[in-house]
């Protein structure tokens, strides 16, 4: 059995309730109850800081988990630790004397539907809260206050994200990323740090291990994307990029264990690359070709003034498909696929027929194996590199980032410094193919730019333009071929360990 938790805006409350996967008879009144609660702290956060909030709930004191220890899961509740109806029993059962001076710091109001739902042949409870937090000042008045909506179905787990899923098809409903306590802890300005997840050990059990990776890449992907909006700028898109690309290699390395689960994802996330790479392609084209060439040239320059305009509008389109994306059904479906995988839906104890050569006992000789068979694959002569066309540079780049994620995924369990090397010379490797490939790119992306049909002057300036950042882009890779074979000459002769 295991508890999901759903989040939303405000209005997605009546949808979930009117939702026709609940199977209720049409013409049936919903039924609520009223709730309340209140969060105490001391002055200073000592609870928070132990990850602790303390929420007085009608006749009940209960001590939750804020959700920033370990394990995170996403798409689950913040969980009850211990309650009483008396904070002197509560420290009891604690084992602990709690802090002091506490006083209120934030509450909550709203109502609570509750529903029992068959599906899949399950019994789920399905609950349905929405309502107002507020914050709480020194003064005992309340501040700032924001409206929310939170759902919550218990039951086992296939049943339970299959019901998920099919409400997101329909409501924009996503898995909660911060737990409730935590989010009203925020609203009086309070951020804290979510503590690092454990190291892995080279003993630990290995289907252990991937649930621990799974956590950590999974919840910091959907977080990274939950912060992509207008006005965040472009920070949040390079950080989502970076944690597709570990969390693709992490399901690479783990392929003989994840199986069909791994297979079943590719799709869903090659769509969300397919929106996700333009907008940071035309960021960086802007941000590391565009703006550095034209601070070369005279400020008043028609060329690069035009190439400006046409990349920004490029970009802009490229930000609002991708936050259409994630807008959608699809990108909705994504996450709580995700949040079923850290869950281990479709692979934790799924597949009894896995030899222990395929699944491996622990991670320590699994976590080798990987590095030794990728090398295998990425691996080449450094002469190799002097006549290889750029394409197939950028191919071999790519090799490098595979190989270089699945290091950092394991490094705690490489022998010795091993790993930590071989992560340093592959980033210096990778760097200095990237040079190589960013004038391809770029040349590329401003060909993308020529008016398909426009004035003789709009087609003279994207002219112009090709010819600025090709020469530009030439200029760079007679520079950098040297620097990619003298890089990969170091890395190859020293092999992974």
């Amino acid at each position: 059995m295991i508890t999901l938790e759903l989040s939303g805006g405000p209005s997605v409350a009546l949808a979930l309730g009117k939702h026709p996967a609940l199977g209720r008879p049409k013409g049936s009144r919903a039924r609520y109850r009223s709730v309340q609660k209140m969060w105490h702290d001391t002055p200073d956060r000592a609870l928070a800081l132990q990850d602790l909030a303390l929420a007085e709930a009608g006749p009940l004191w209960v001590m939750e988990s804020l959700g920033l220890g370990w394990p995170r899961r996403p798409g689950t509740p913040a969980t009850a630790i211990a309650s009483s109806a008396h904070p002197a029993e509560l420290e009891s059962q604690l084992g602990e004397i709690l802090p002091g001076p506490l006083r209120p710091i934030a509450s909550l109001t709203g109502r609570l539907q509750r529903l029992k739902v068959i599906h899949e042949d399950a019994v789920l409870d399905l609950r349905i809260t929405t309502g107002t937090l507020t914050a709480i000042d020194a003064d005992g008045d309340g501040a700032e206050t924001r409206p929310f909506a939170r759902a919550e179905i218990t039951g086992p787990l296939d049943a339970a994200l299959s019901l998920a899923r099919a409400l997101a098809a329909d409501v924009a409903v996503t898995p909660s990323l911060i737990s409730l306590p935590y989010e009203a802890q925020m609203l009086g300005q309070v951020k804290l740090k979510a503590r690092a997840a454990p190291e892995l050990a080279p003993e630990m059990p290995t289907e252990a291990a991937l649930g621990v990776l799974l956590f950590g890449v999974i919840t910091t992907f959907l977080m990274r994307l939950s912060q992509i909006a207008p006005g965040n700028g472009a920070e949040p898109v390079h950080q989502a990029r970076v944690a597709l690309r570990r969390l693709r290699a992490l399901m690479l390395a783990f392929r003989p264990i994840l199986r069909d689960a791994e297979d079943a994802l590719k799709p869903p996330l090659a769509a969300l690359k397919a929106v996700l790479g333009p907008a940071r392609d035309w960021d960086v084209f802007l941000s590391e070709t565009v703006e550095p060439l034209a601070g070369t040239l005279e400020e008043a320059d028609t060329v690069t003034d035009w190439l400006r305009r046409a990349a920004t509008a490029r970009r802009d389109a490229a930000y609002v498909a991708l936050v259409r994306f994630l807008d959608g059904a699809a990108y909705r479906d994504l996450a709580w696929r995700l949040a079923g995988l850290a869950l281990g839906e479709g692979w934790r104890h799924a597949d009894p027929t896995l030899s222990e050569d395929e699944a491996g006992t622990t991670i320590g000789p699994f976590a080798v194996k990987c590095i030794e068979s990728r090398w295998k694959k990425t691996a080449r002569p450094a002469r190799d590199l002097a006549a290889l066309p750029a394409s197939e540079i950028h191919d071999l780049r790519i090799r490098c980032k595979k190989l270089r994620y699945q290091a950092e995924v394991f490094v705690d369990v490489l022998p010795s410094k091993s790993g930590r090397r071989l992560i340093k010379r592959l980033a210096e490797a990778q760097e200095t193919m990237g040079l190589l490939n960013d004038g391809t790119v770029a040349t590329d992306l401003v060909r993308s730019l020529r008016p398909s049909a426009a004035e003789a002057a709009e087609q003279s300036l994207a002219a112009e333009a090709i010819g600025l950042i090709r020469g530009h882009g030439v200029g760079h890779a007679r520079d950098s071929r040297e620097a990619v074979i003298a890089s990969w000459r170091k890395l190859v002769k020293q092999g992974p360990y």
